[in-house]
Parts: C-alpha cells; sequence; structure tokens
C-alpha cells in the first residue's frame, strides 16, 4: 500500500511528541508537509523539508492527502473544515471542537464531502483499554455502580495557553476527553444526570481543577482534572460482582511502555499484562488504512457528539467566576 501523505497544521509540543514519531514508524502514512508559523519549528518535524508558514499553502497542495491538527482548542474547528474543504481528510486533536454546535458543523461538512473527520482520542486504541471495556461488558463484575477516573499535572507556566480561556484552555478541555469520556464510553454513552461540580479557577479564566461528578447508566462516575495537581492517572471501576482497575498511575497516558490492569471477582484478583505499543501510531495507521480503502476502527462521530454533549452540560453546571 502507497503510504498516505500526512500534512500537520501545527508543529508545537503534541504534534512532536505524539504524531511525529508515529508517522515516522508506520507503514501507512508519511509526513509530507508540515504548516507552521515558525517556520524553524516546523522544520524539526518535516522529514522532507516541506514546510508551509501559511496553512492556506498547505492546503492548498495536491500532494496532502490528510491533515493532523494540533493548534489551540478554540481553532481546531476553523481549520478541520478548511482542511475538508480543501479535500483532505482531518485527524483533530482533541476536543474537537469547543461545543455540540461546532461540533455538528463539522460533522455535516465531512458528511456533504465523504471525507473523515475524527477527532484523535489516541488511548481508545490502546489494547488494554480496549480490554477494560471487553471485560465490562462481559458482565464479569455484574452492574456498574461506582466509575472514578482522574488526570491531573501541574508546572503549568503562566503564560500556557492551557490557562487562556479564550483559546480553549482549561483541564475540562485538555484532560476531560480522557479522565471524563472514559464513563461516558464505558456506559455505552447513557444519558447523565445529577451533575455536580467542584471548581478553581485560574486567573486566565480557565477551569484549573474541576471535580465532577454525574449519574450514568445505573453507576456513579466521580472525575478529576487539574492542571495543578501533582500527577494523578486512575480509572477503577466496580460492580456489584466485583471491580477492575488500570494500574500504574498511566490510565491515559500509557505510551512505548509496558502496563496492566487489575481484575478482582469476588476477592480473586488476577492482573493482566500489556506489551509496549505507540497508540498514536495504532490511530494513525487505522486511519491511513481506511483513507486507502482497507480495514480500521475509526472512532465515530456519534462518541465525539456525545462527549461534546456531556461537556456543554457540565459547562453549564460550572458557570463562570
Amino acid at each position: 500500500m502507497e503510504k498516505v501523505r500526512w500534512g500537520f497544521i501545527g508543529a508545537g509540543y503534541i504534534a512532536k511528541k505524539a504524531l511525529y514519531p508515529a508517522l515516522l514508524n508506520s507503514h501507512e502514512g508519511e509526513i509530507y508537509a508540515v504548516g507552521s508559523r515558525d517556520e524553524a519549528r516546523g522544520k524539526e518535524l518535516s522529514p522532507t523539508g516541506l514546510v508551509y508558514t501559511d496553512y492556506n499553502e498547505l492546503l492548498a497542495d495536491p500532494q496532502v492527502e490528510a491533515v493532523y491538527i494540533s493548534l489551540p482548542n478554540s481553532l481546531h474547528i476553523q481549520w478541520s473544515i478548511a482542511a475538508m474543504r480543501a479535500g483532505k481528510h482531518v485527524l483533530c486533536e482533541k476536543p474537537a471542537a469547543m461545543n455540540l454546535s461546532q461540533l455538528k458543523e463539522a460533522i455535516a461538512v465531512a458528511d456533504e464531502t465523504g471525507l473523515i473527520f475524527m477527532e484523535a482520542s489516541w488511548n481508545r486504541w490502546h489494547p488494554r483499554t480496549i480490554r477494560l471495556k471487553e471485560i465490562v461488558d462481559s458482565g464479569v463484575i455484574g452492574d456498574v455502580k461506582e466509575i472514578r477516573s482522574a488526570f491531573t499535572y501541574n508546572g503549568l507556566d503562566e503564560g500556557n495557553i492551557r490557562t487562556i480561556y479564550e483559546l480553549g484552555g482549561g483541564g475540562l478541555y485538555d484532560l476531560g476527553p480522557y479522565s471524563v469520556a472514559a464513563p461516558i464510553w464505558l456506559m455505552d454513552y447513557a444519558p447523565i444526570s445529577n451533575i455536580t461540580t467542584d471548581v478553581k479557577w485560574h486567573p486566565g479564566g480557565s477551569d484549573e481543577t474541576l471535580r465532577a461528578t454525574f449519574d450514568i447508566g445505573g453507576a456513579r462516575a466521580e472525575t478529576l482534572t487539574s492542571m495543578d495537581t501533582p500527577g494523578t492517572l486512575y480509572f477503577d471501576v466496580v460492580g456489584t460482582k466485583g471491580r477492575v482497575s488500570l494500574l500504574g498511575n498511566d490510565a491515559f497516558v500509557s505510551w512505548n511502555k509496558e502496563s496492566s490492569l487489575e481484575l478482582d471477582v469476588a476477592g480473586e484478583i488476577t492482573v493482566e499484562k500489556f506489551a509496549a505499543c505507540d497508540p498514536y501510531q495504532l490511530m494513525a495507521d487505522s486511519m491511513s488504512r481506511r483513507i486507502r480503502g482497507g480495514q480500521g476502527w475509526l472512532m465515530p462521530h456519534s462518541d465525539s457528539i456525545a462527549f461534546a454533549t456531556v461537556f456543554d452540560q457540565i459547562f453549564a453546571v460550572m458557570g463562570r467566576p
């Protein structure tokens, strides 16, 4: 299969850490060009040396077949739509949109053009994540009653875009697509209710720390996102017959290292281990194969719609400082 030629729109930290090494190691896709306002930074991520300082010039290049967008959150939909209008498939960093209305606008363009538009929720491709869902669906832990999930880090400097509300900053946008979205897909997108929130606001206007709880599908979910808390990551699911937990303080960031989960049924504990893998590459390869007409799982629009719906509900309860 001829490799899919990818263009990057944005050449920041996430692009460098995530999709750059994924495509360098891929047999399905390759980095053909990079769009970056900073040409020097763009060249660091362009194996071909081709860099466009104008994103529109990259979109006008007929050799670019798909684009990966890793701009500030507030720009995701604008450039996703522009890319699809230019005939490019789109893999957009999470969150794909600032709200449900924006998301539906982009999905409408994807439906109209027949192009792939997908939110880059890379953790969903991790074999451990897939296995946790299989365990819950099997019924071995009974009916799910409690879900606990968290993703925190600290050390952001004051100028980081993640602190700026107008740019789509905040823990819910940055980390929520992992820890807040987890109960949603785990419980098959059941409606949520009885939302409560406890928020610490950053001076930049974004939510710095958010504890959100809600009922979903007969379970009570307790979620934590924080940009001002030492790194804490967990995903624990408790049912009427047992529990399953992702071990290692890496529930949503296991990347190129071994990982494990623990299953406890009636006091009988089993630990399952998973080989090191790159879920970013698994995601990009799946999409590249689909672009070429092959097989590969794509996260459906309905998942992104469910996440955006819940985020809108949580934001409505949070209010503003």
